[in-house]
Formats: structure tokens, C-alpha cells, sequence
């Protein structure tokens, strides 16, 4: 939101100057984002009078101007813009001004003629994108002062009250009185609201409004104005909008936004002579019923959208746009004033599923004030009635529904202190409150009952009338203490510690942390071969490649793969902790929910993806990412979480090879899937080189098996070693040998490891060898070779029984 210093002024009575201002802006919680400096700041922008002008001979459309810009003598500037006349109140940049494109005023002869300055367009002083020649000034600007600042603030959501001039100002004015530093004082002054009325007519017998829709319509009110005269408005109030970012149309429509931006209600005029039957009924949309807006867009409604409507059609589209069949034209003579207080999550969920975003619904999505909207009502017939000359009929037409209840807020008086670290009596809380539109209607030495003002929907509870207290004495105000807490130690959640555990592992073997959207496009979930069941779907994607929810932690890091490839990183080693996204199937919904649209499940998950590798060089060749890389890494991330005695078997996920992936059980749940990506994907991300993936549910099992890493103690007696190499049928599992080894062995057999597979003419077709390193050791003595041979015994006799394996020769 961009105000002017200068109509801030009219309701913020104070001597303090502008950079403190500023200060006290952001102090107040409104971030000031930029300040366009119109000769406030830097005293080279002044207010001046054209006195004359002459043309310039041989000069075609250049001027010299004389100008009272100084109190000691005219100026002479030269110019060519046309629109410019004797007397007119312009703008002159002094030499040595700096404008917003960078360019510095220095004094040069135009046509032989040295100026003195410069007369300034309100584009090239970056008050306006576009202008058609110099910036006309108000007449009640002071000759040789500074013309003004715009200032850009940025307004929290959580603060519509902002949203406006006075609304700054009042905040502004209880800020400045509350420093108590004995130089500074503000006050703060609500604009007139008198007019006269009609004694003849009165606005009920003019028009009549029926509330249908009571809930998303909590108040509407209306006021006519008959007898006006469509035209231009005065200068004063286009500089005003024109200050704050809007195009001036003509002075009914320039009224209504001049008093959304001074008192932060949106308003709308109607004309009434095109309102059939001169009749208003609020009421919901039918699905498919349409209306043109005025900006000529023709939008199609759903159920639920409010509309504006007379005895035949819908008008406005409520809060957020006016209807094109009822907008003020040059032969306006009657005009209908609404002001209205509309539900924010109605004005909301119409603005978003249109794409139409305004004034008017970004206000009314943030909660405007129900009980002063009467004032701004007032505000819009009264300039009416004065510019464009019109007659206020009698009286209010005030329709309410059902308007949202405050209950009053209980505050303790310790309990502020203790806060904020302050010492505060009840006094120096209603102080600060009261300016703020608060109001108190009982208090003791304890607590204070507080009722909060309607333009404050964002304050409920206690803590949020203690932020208020801080927000406006300062938060510099509180003193520095050493914090004073229970040392409770809470053990922290199974996953949080999981999470954790993981990612400090991963970051120790050389991963780096990826941190994705959980939004992806339609084809990245069927690329991976997660399309079924449905996609769950974003109501209001960010992009058109972010429409559903990603079923697989998968897409997010391969397209973290392809950016890195495409940006000539060779090496890719990333994890990243999330969730996916995929609806409950029918079987596994609540009882309650079968035969309607499945809910959505989130699971968490930690995945790492490994890609590339590095170059050759003299000492090694070029190295690439494969099963076996990632395999150990999932062995590592394992055994980092105490978990062992892994049981490996192949997996059937169809994003991975399905001659190089598998996954890792304990007590015969899966704890972890890895191998290397299908080629069939890679290829079609045109990938050109092996990806290895690996993914950890983090919702099942792992939970309840996930520990500390257990360190066991250094072997106190010898091993032995045996290495075997057994033919056996291709069809048998490597796993299943490891388990007869095992038991064979017994509690002598310290480890076990595959070392070599071979197939090929030496064993014979259909066969494989399979090399395993055993080793042998006792935890309680040396052991003897008599008693290895027996337990390796033992070993090759159940292999040949179970397996029937026989020794490769």
C-alpha cells in the first residue's frame, strides 16, 4: 500500500520529522518497504507557480516558463510539455535532484537558453508508469515548499486495519504519544462527516434490500444520492490516487476509492436508474450462473459465489468487482452508495477460483470494520455531494445478518509484565489502548476487561492485547534478562529422532540436503509408475507443472539430478527428508467414508539419490554411481540407527532396474528399497548416465526397531578364515545360502560375505558360483584348527544337503 505524507497529515497532527516517522512506521509492526522521495527528503523537489509563458523562437512546441518556485525570484525553465498553463502549481526539480531512474539535474542550455530547473512528469518522478505531460499540483500546496513522499508499506495479513490513511495515522498518533519523551506529541483527527440531507425524501422509499444470503452478508447498508453530474474530479483527489498507484476515472468513481484508501472500506456505486425495480437482494450464486464484471470479463459462478442483485439480474459480483450492467456513466444523475460487511472466506474462495484479485476483495478477504462502515458510507454521499453536486436523501437503508461476536478479553496485569518484562500499572495499559479504539469498561489493580474493536479481527485471546501493549510502547523498551526455565528434558518424538539420525549420517558420507516442492506435474507421478489410484490434486496450483501432489519423493530429486547434470555438476549425491502423497484405498477407508472419495494419506520419507561420478585421471578411471554404491550406503543409515542382521531380497518396484534393486527386512518387514533407476525412465529424461536411488519409509517398522548405533567391543581372541566358492542351480538365492551357513555354523561363525558371483562355460549352463569369505571366532578362547574343520564341516555338509552345492574345482 503507497500513502502520501502529505494526506497522512490531514488526520496526523504532529512535529515529528519524516525519517523518524519512517522509524515509527516499522516500530509499529508496517514494514516500510520504499519511501519515493517528492522533495521531502532531499529538499530538490519544490512546489512552484507557472507566473508565464513565451515562446521560444525557432523552437517549434518548447516554452520558456517563468516560475515563483523561491521566495527571492522567478525561474526560468524551459519546456515542452503542452498541457501547462499560466498559474497552473507545478513541480520543479532543483539542480542536483536525483530521479528514480538514476539521472542526476544538471544545468544545460536547451536552445541557447541556460534553465534554471526543471518541470517534472509524474512518470519521471516514478509516481505514475505512464503520464501525458507535467504533473499538475493542488492549489492549496505551499510556493517553494517540498511537494510531498509516497511511501510503500507493507501490510501483514493479519492487519486490514492498516489498510488505509487513517488507519496508519491512528496507529502513528498512539505510537508518538506513548514514547513520553517530552519532545514528540501527535493527535490524531477522524475527518468531518457532516452533510446535508434531504427533507423531502427519504432513502427507504428509494430503495429496498432484502439480505437471502445472512450469513456471507452480515450487514449492508445503503445510501442515494439523486442530482449529480458526472465529471472530472477535483485536482486535490487525483493527486491523491494518483499518489497512491490509481488512475482517476471521473469524480463518483474516484470518491468511492478515495474513501477505500482513507478509511479501508471498500464501497460501490451504483447507478441507480439501470437497479430494476430499485431493489437489492443479496444472495449465493446458482452453479452456472454468469455475469459480465466491468472490466468486460464474463464470469461463469459457482455455488456459494454472492452476488449483488436487483429484481431481475445479478450487478456485482459482492466484494469483489461491480457488474458492467449498472456502472456509473457520463449520464448518471442517481447514484446507489453501498457499504457492506461480506464473510471473509466467501469474498476469498470466489476471488481465488476466479483469479481476480482487487481492492475491494483484498480488503474483504482480511476482515473490514461492520460497525464503522456506516461512517465510510457517510463519507462517499458527503464528497458527493459537495463535488458532484448531488442531493443525500434522508437516512440509512441498514440491513444486518449474522455479523461475527467478540466476547471481551480478560487481561492480567501481571501477566503483561511478565510479558513483556515491563513494569506497567493498569493506567499506562488503557493509555495505550484507548487510542487504538479499544475500549475498557472495567478495571481493578489485577485485570483489566478489555473489548476489542471491530476493525481488529486478528485480536482474541489475551496474548494478542499483550502484543498490542508491546507493539506500541516498543519492544526496545523491554530490558535485557537472563531467561529463567525448567530444565525438563522431553525425549523427543521416534520420527524426529529418526530424521535426524538420518540426516546426519547422510550429510556424513558426502550427501547434501535437497529440500523440494511436494508439487509436481501429472507425468512425473506416471513416469515413476504412481499414476493409479488417482492423483491427489492442488486446488490452486503455483504453476501448471505443480498440479498434483508427488507420490513418490522420487520425480523431486530426479529433476534435482537433471538440473545439476544440465548445469555441469558430474557428481550428484543428494537426500532429501519429506512426504508423499496418495488417497487410502477403498478397503482401508473409516467405515463411515466407503463409496465416497478416498482421503489422502501423507507418509514420510527419507530418499537419497546418487548420480554421475568423477572424471578419469592417472590413478583412477572414470567411476560411476551403481547398486552397490547405494546398497551401502542404505547398510550405513542402518547400522547408524542400531539396526542389523539385515535379510536382503529382491524388489519389485517399478521405478528401479529389475536385474539391480532390491530392499533390506527386518523381522520380515521392508526397511529400506534401493537399486539403480529404470533406464526406461532415464531415458526419457534424457539421462544419460546411471542414477542410484534409495528411499526409507519413515511411518512403519523402522520405528519400532530404530536405536542408537551399537559399538560392541574389540574381539578379545583371533579369528579364522575359510573362503569356499559353491556351484549351485541359477535359481538359487544367495540369501538362502547365507542362512544355512548361519545355522550350520552356529555361534561360531562371526561373519559372512559374498565376495564373487560367476557364471559361465566353467560352471555350466544353468549353474553359478558363488565365492563367500567365512569367519570363524569364539568369544570366550582361542579357537582350535580341529575345531574350525568340524564347524566348516557342518557348513559344506548342509549346503550340499539343502542346496545340493558342490566345491568349485
Amino acid at each position: 500500500m503507497r500513502i502520501s505524507v502529505r494526506w497522512l497529515q490531514q488526520y496526523l497532527k504532529t512535529d515529528v520529522p519524516l525519517p523518524r516517522l519512517l522509524d515509527l512506521i516499522t516500530n509499529c509492526g508496517l514494514e516500510v518497504e520504499q519511501v519515493i522521495d517528492l522533495g521531502m527528503v532531499s529538499g530538490k523537489l519544490i512546489v512552484g507557480e507557472i507566473l508565464k509563458i513565451e515562446a521560444v523562437e525557432g523552437a517549434g512546441k518548447v516554452r520558456l516558463c517563468t516560475v515563483m518556485a523561491d521566495e527571492k525570484e522567478p525561474l526560468k525553465i524551459i519546456c515542452g510539455a503542452q498541457n501547462i498553463k499560466e498559474g497552473d502549481y507545478v513541480p520543479v526539480a532543483k539542480f542536483g535532484m536525483t530521479f528514480p531512474d538514476g539521472m542526476v539535474l544538471k544545468p544545460r542550455k536547451i536552445m541557447g537558453i541556460e534553465g534554471q530547473g526543471m518541470l517534472c512528469s509524474a512518470k519521471e518522478l516514478g509516481v505514475a508508469e505512464d503520464a501525458d505531460g507535467i504533473w499538475l499540483l493542488p492549489h492549496d500546496y505551499p510556493i517553494a515548499e517540498p511537494v510531498d513522499a509516497l511511501i510503500e508499506i507493507s501490510i501483514t495479513p493479519n492487519r486490514p486495519d492498516a489498510l488505509s490513511v487513517i488507519g496508519v495515522a491512528r496507529d502513528l498518533a498512539a505510537k508518538i504519544n506513548a514514547l513520553k519523551d517530552g519532545r514528540s506529541r501527535a493527535s490524531f483527527e477522524y475527518p468531518s462527516l457532516q452533510m446535508e440531507e434531504s427533507v423531502t425524501e427519504k432513502t427507504e422509499s428509494a430503495v429496498r434490500v432484502t439480505l437471502q444470503a445472512r450469513e456471507d452478508c452480515g450487514r449492508y447498508t445503503a445510501r442515494v444520492v439523486r442530482g449529480v453530474k458526472v465529471g472530472p474530479s477535483p485536482r486535490w483527489m487525483q493527486i491523491a490516487l494518483e499518489g497512491a498507484g490509481l488512475r482517476p476515472i471521473n469524480n463518483l468513481v474516484d470518491i468511492t476509492n478515495y474513501v477505500l484508501l482513507e478509511m479501508g472500506h471498500p464501497l460501490h456505486a451504483f447507478d441507480l436508474d439501470k437497479v430494476s425495480g430499485q431493489q437489492i437482494i443479496v444472495r449465493t450464486a446458482q452453479p452456472g450462473e454468469k455475469i459480465k464484471t466491468l472490466d468486460d470479463a464474463t464470469q461463469e459462478l459457482a455455488a456459494g459465489d454472492l452476488l449483488i442483485c436487483d429484481a431481475l439480474k445479478p450487478i456485482a459480483l459482492a466484494g469483489i468487482m461491480g457488474g458492467g450492467n449498472s456502472e456509473i456513466s457520463e449520464g448518471t444523475t442517481n447514484v446507489l452508495i453501498e457499504s457492506a460487511w461480506f464473510r471473509p472466506s466467501t469474498i476469498r474462495r470466489t476471488a481465488k477460483r476466479l483469479d481476480k484479485s482487487t481492492d475491494a476483495s483484498y480488503r474483504f478477504e482480511r476482515g473490514t470494520d461492520h460497525v464503522k462502515l456506516t461512517a465510510a458510507l457517510n463519507r462517499v454521499a458527503q464528497l458527493m455531494c459537495e463535488i458532484a453536486g448531488g442531493t443525500v436523501l434522508k437516512g440509512i437503508v441498514d440491513v444486518v445478518g449474522v455479523l461475527p461476536r467478540k466476547e471481551p478479553v480478560t487481561v492480567r496485569i501481571a501477566r503483561v509484565n511478565k510479558v513483556l518484562g515491563l513494569d506497567l500499572s493498569g493506567r499506562d495499559i488503557v493509555d495505550v489502548l484507548t487510542p487504538l479504539g479499544y475500549a475498557v469498561p472495567r478495571s481493578d489493580r489485577e485485570v483489566i476487561q478489555v473489548e476489542v474493536p471491530p476493525h481488529r479481527p486478528d485480536v482474541s485471546i489475551e496474548v494478542d492485547v499483550i502484543e498490542e501493549v508491546g507493539r506500541i510502547l516498543g519492544y526496545d523498551r523491554v530490558a535485557e534478562k537472563g531467561l529463567v526455565f525448567p530444565g525438563v528434558y522431553r525425549q523427543p518424538a521416534p520420527i524426529q529422532r529418526v530424521r535426524e539420525q538420518l540426516a546426519s549420517a547422510a550429510i556424513s558420507q558426502g550427501l547434501t540436503e535437497a529440500i523440494n516442492f511436494s508439487f509436481v506435474s501429472e507425468g512425473a507421478n506416471a513416469l515413476v509408475g504412481l499414476a493409479d489410484q488417482g492423483q491427489v490434486q492442488v486446488l490452486n496450483p503455483i504453476t501448471s507443472d505443480q498440479k498434483v501432489m508427488r507420490r513418490s519423493m522420487l520425480p523431486s530429486l530426479l529433476q534435482n539430478v537433471l538440473h545439476n547434470f544440465n548445469h555441469g555438476v558430474e557428481e550428484v549425491a543428494l537426500f532429501e527428508l519429506g512426504h508423499s502423497y496418495a488417497f487410502l484405498p477403498e478397503d482401508d477407508a473409516p467405515r463411515d467414508r466407503k463409496n465416497m472419495t478416498p482421503p489422502a494419506v501423507e507418509t514420510p520419507w527419507f530418499a537419497a539419490v546418487v548420480a554421475g561420478g568423477g572424471k578419469p585421471n592417472w590413478k583412477e578411471a572414470e567411476s560411476e554411481a551403481d547398486f552397490y554404491q547405494v546398497k551401502g550406503l542404505a547398510e550405513y543409515l542402518l547400522g547408524m540407527l542400531g539396526i542389523g542382521k539385515l535379510v536382503v531380497e529382491s524388489s519389485d518396484a517399478k521405478w528401479l532396474h529389475p536385474g539391480r534393486s532390491a530392499r533390506f527386512l527386518v523381522k520380515g518387514q521392508p526397511v529400506a528399497t534401493f537399486g539403480e533407476i529404470h533406464p526406461a525412465i532415464l531415458k526419457e529424461l534424457s539421462i544419460k548416465r546411471r542414477v542410484a536411488y534409495l528411499e526409507i519409509p519413515l511411518d512403519g517398522p523402522i520405528l519400532d526397531v530404530a536405536g542408537l548405533p551399537k559399538i560392541g567391543e574389540p574381539p578379545r581372541f583371533p579369528a579364522i578364515t575359510r573362503d569356499i566358492a559353491l556351484v549351485v542351480d541359477s535359481t538359487v538365492r544367495s540369501l538362502d545360502l547365507e542362512r544355512t551357513i548361519r545355522k550350520a555354523a552356529k555361534n561360531l561363525l562371526a561373519g559372512v560375505k559374498l565376495f564373487d558371483v560367476y557364471e559361465g562355460e566353467h560352471v555350466g549352463p544353468g549353474r553359478k558360483s558363488l565365492a563367500y569369505s567365512l569367519v570363524y571366532r569364539a568369544e570366550d578362547r582361542t579357537l582350535k584348527e580341529e575345531e574350525v574343520t568340524a564347524a566348516h564341516g557342518e557348513v559344506l555338509s548342509a549346503l550340499e544337503r539343502e542346496h545340493k552345492a558342490t566345491l568349485r574345482s
